[in-house]
């Protein structure tokens, strides 16, 4: 969802995803001093907890809380500022953009009062100061950072600093790649990197920590920006661009990320909420469309939509977020040569808008065109898998569980390689014993659970042994042992995240460690049997439950706005033909 604010229209203007119209969330009255108005509006934010937008009324010298939903006016939260920009932290303490006072404010929760935590030391140059500052960020650790729009660079300011440091640009107003030319927007990642809209240059440039220039990662004829001014990232690292002079919104897509979304970001030490929320099934074990019997595999896509191999019932389920009930998804029941017998494990092919899943049973792969038809192609037979993923190329790596092995099959035909194990079953670091699930990342590295020799097997590339990631001390309920891993996924920094079975519980595994430590576990978890893992792209984490016959959520701690928690890597590209998702009819 994309919200805007409509400067010299007087309103915000909300788009949903897929949405050919937008609509009117605030404002849109004219432009206006009443409370049902709002003039020449700069900046906009949603604040998830009391779900209501919060803007910066420029014009008007306030800033507003509207009601997202049914809101007929506004009310004001801070008064006599001329706020450009606005964002918010963890606690609900907003940050503000002072452009007349060349300075960034922070107001405490319902207190009028504000301190200072960017310039406010008049406008000039200096390291203490801020000439005509459009746009903040704020990232995890409270350090802000502020687009010094008349300095031709970007600011950070560490928390209870007196003086910031130049980030970005700072050597005069120009189109080198060490130059800025009245920045705008900002956004900052996990690495530091910061993206930056370079607004008289026409271009979006990202500005690694600590280098001494830029690079364009957004500009030229393809994408034809016109002087662009707002930025934001989605949970899938796709770039959003506010352009002042043409507009509209455009989507700059990221390059592909491996299913189960191992592109979220997840610092060390992370925190989940430990009572999860029933996303599917949890009303005892059955049949029922509300019901789940021994759930296997699960996959989430990036509408917290959650698709489950309900094993128990020979049928792959898929749950709406927030349903109460859960939808078959056709499978060829009353086609015996396409029925399916017992799921394990299924992704959505989102470039296919195709699910392909596991039939251990009639030991084949199938492929179901979403939504589109009632009957099913089996695209891979006589294999006995049981887990699945895809590469970037379409390639499927799929889990021989009778032969100890992953085999990988080539885009649109039958050859198969294998990556991991294929030497017998056994122990040795060339073998597998009863694999059950399976991750790939960016790299191809192969991550394999070794379900009988409880532990976790990253395979390299070209590999023709393993590594033991995690586990491997013998079957327990130590910190550095395992009993019957399943479902694993891994972020990108190497943290590897494992169904712990058999122990009730969610491991996180970090890379190079001897040991884990819970995620998700204990009493208030009260886990039965995991075996499906996933994240959603917002880092919560999604359980599926085989002997209580449900799949749970446990919520991901904060992360700032705009998405920073996405972890772009340094070579990251985008492509340069964007996709219009508001505005762009003209003004």
């Amino acid at each position: 969802t994309v919200d805007v604010a409509d400067t010299w229209n007087g309103r915000i203007m909300q788009s949903k995803s897929r949405a050919n119209v937008t609509k009117i969330v605030a404002g849109g009255n004219g432009n206006g001093y009443e409370a049902n108005q709002l003039y020449a509006p700069s900046d906009v934010i949603l604040d998830t907890r009391t779900h209501t937008l919060i803007i910066a009324d420029l014009a008007n010298r306030r800033v507003v809380r509207w009601p997202l939903e049914n809101g007929t006016s506004g009310d004001t939260v801070i008064s006599d500022i001329a706020c450009s920009a606005l964002t918010m932290d963890e606690n609900g303490f907003l940050y503000t953009v002072d452009s007349e006072k060349h300075a960034a404010r922070r107001y405490q929760r319902g207190l009028p009062v504000s301190t200072i935590v960017a310039g406010g030391n008049g406008r000039g140059d200096r390291l203490n100061q801020l000439s005509d500052p459009q746009s903040i960020f704020l990232d995890r650790d409270h350090t802000v950072y502020v687009s010094d729009n008349s300095n031709h660079r970007v600011m950070k300011w560490l928390e209870g600093a007196r003086e910031g440091i130049i980030v970005a640009g700072g050597q005069g107003k120009g189109n080198g790649l060490q130059q800025l030319s009245n920045p705008n927007g900002i956004v900052v990642d996990q690495i530091g990197t910061v993206y930056i809209c370079d607004s008289g240059n026409n271009r979006v440039m990202a500005w690694v920590k600590g280098a001494s220039q830029g690079s364009i990662i957004i500009g030229g004829d393809a994408a034809a920006l016109d002087r662009p001014i707002g930025l934001s990232f989605d949970p899938f690292g796709n770039l959003f661009v506010v352009e002042y002079g043409s507009h509209w919104v455009q989507r700059f897509d990221f390059l592909w990320s491996p299913p189960r979304a191992s592109a979220i970001f997840i610092p060390k030490n992370s925190l989940w909420k430990q009572h999860g929320l029933i996303v599917a099934g949890g009303n005892g074990i059955g049949n029922a469309v509300n019901q789940l019997n021994q759930p296997y595999g699960l996959f989430v896509d990036h509408e917290q939509t959650v698709y489950v191999a309900d094993n128990g019932n020979r049928r792959v389920m898929e749950w709406k977020s927030n349903a109460q009930e859960g939808q078959i998804v056709p499978t060829g029941n009353q086609n015996k040569s396409n029925s399916i017998a017992s799921p394990t494990d299924m992704i959505l092919h989102q470039m296919t808008d195709s699910l392909i899943i596991c039939d251990a049973v009639n030991r084949k792969v199938v492929r179901w065109h979403h939504r589109k038809e009632t009957s099913g192609t089996t695209i891979l037979s006589r294999i006995p898998c049981f887990g699945l993923s895809i590469d970037e190329a379409g390639s499927l790596y799929v889990v021989d569980i009778e032969g100890h092995a992953v085999r990988k099959y080539g885009s649109g035909d039958s050859t198969r390689t294998i990556v991991a194990g294929g030497n017998g079953q056994g122990d040795r670091l060339n073998q597998l014993s009863d694999p059950r699930y399976i991750f790939v990342d960016r790299h191809h590295t192969v991550y394999v659970s070794d379900n009988s020799n409880h532990r976790v097997m990253k395979w390299l590339e070209g590999a023709r042994e393993g590594i033991i990631v995690a586990g491997g001390q013998g079957k327990g309920n130590g910190l550095q042992q395992l009993s019957n891993p399943n479902g694993i996924v891994v972020d990108q920094i190497g943290t590897v995240y494992i169904s712990d079975s058999e122990n009730n519980r969610v491991m996180a595994w970090a890379k190079g460690a001897s040991k884990g430590s819970i995620v998700i576990g204990g009493d208030e978890a009260a886990l039965d049997r995991p075996i499906g893992l996933s994240f959603d792209p917002f880092g919560n984490l999604f359980v599926s439950e085989y002997g209580s016959g449900k799949v749970q959520r446990f919520d991901f701690i904060w992360r700032p706005l705009r998405a920073s928690a996405i972890h772009i890597q340094k070579s990251a590209v985008w492509k340069q033909h964007g996709v219009i998702v508001a505005g762009g009819n003209g003004i």
